[in-house]
């Protein structure tokens, strides 16, 4: 929180921010809890809708190609929608604010988690300190995942083939094949939506100062 409070005292030495949060807010505004609200209303903006996959769900059965519908096929029978499931990819729907959180690797025996050290990182129990925690991560949205590599909560795995094959063998326990990786590999890319056109704003200015700050030791 003394992290938050140091960044929140740099927008408030920043005069021309105080008329936002006043409109937005009304008086005595600028904290923390309304900077949250702030940019998770920006956040909520920036959604990806009208993927080829979307356009394949709503009737359009031109959308996908033939190879990523045995993708989307492959992706349901090898058990991927087992965790990855719901309209964002990332399991079922749950109250607001509460995370799917899975166990990553599942099969530990498996090269992988060797080769991409996957099991340093305790996952949640970092936070929780409860042991059923261990190596429990939150389930990750598929939307737009051939854009968002490297994959994994390490940044180990550079390639969305290898991250596919990965996930196959620690979570399923299954080997694929060269064929079934590409098909789904396709499908995923048919998870590629249409991005918001954003303005960049112009932010209030500093006028005749330097907002400058030292790092607290």
């Amino acid at each position: 929180m003394k992290d938050v409070e140091v960044a929140m005292n740099r927008v408030r030495q920043i005069p021309g921010y105080k008329a936002y949060f006043d409109k937005a807010f009304g008086p005595d505004a600028m904290n923390v809890d309304n900077a949250a609200k702030a940019v998770a209303a920006y956040e909520r903006t920036l959604i990806t809708p009208n993927s080829a996959y979307d356009r394949y769900v709503k009737g359009d059965k031109k959308a996908l190609n033939e190879q990523q519908v045995r993708g989307m096929n492959a992706f349901d029978s090898i058990g991927c929608t087992a965790c990855h499931s719901g309209a964002a990819f990332n399991g079922p729907t749950l109250p607001q604010g509460a995370g799917f959180f899975m166990k990553f690797p599942t099969f530990a025996d498996s090269d992988y988690v060797k080769k991409y050290a996957f099991t340093q990182d305790l996952g949640r129990f970092d936070l929780t300190k409860d042991e059923v925690d261990k190596h429990m991560f939150k389930v990750p949205t598929l939307r737009n995942v051939a854009l968002t590599a490297p994959y994994f909560h390490n940044g180990s795995v550079k390639q969305l083939d290898e991250a596919v094959k990965v996930m196959a063998r620690t979570q399923l326990n299954k080997d694929l094949s060269e064929q079934e990786v590409a098909d789904v590999v396709a499908f995923l890319t048919a998870l590629t939506g249409e991005f918001p056109v954003q303005t960049i704003p112009q932010l209030p200015p500093t006028e005749g100062w330097t907002l400058e700050f030292t790092a607290e030791k």
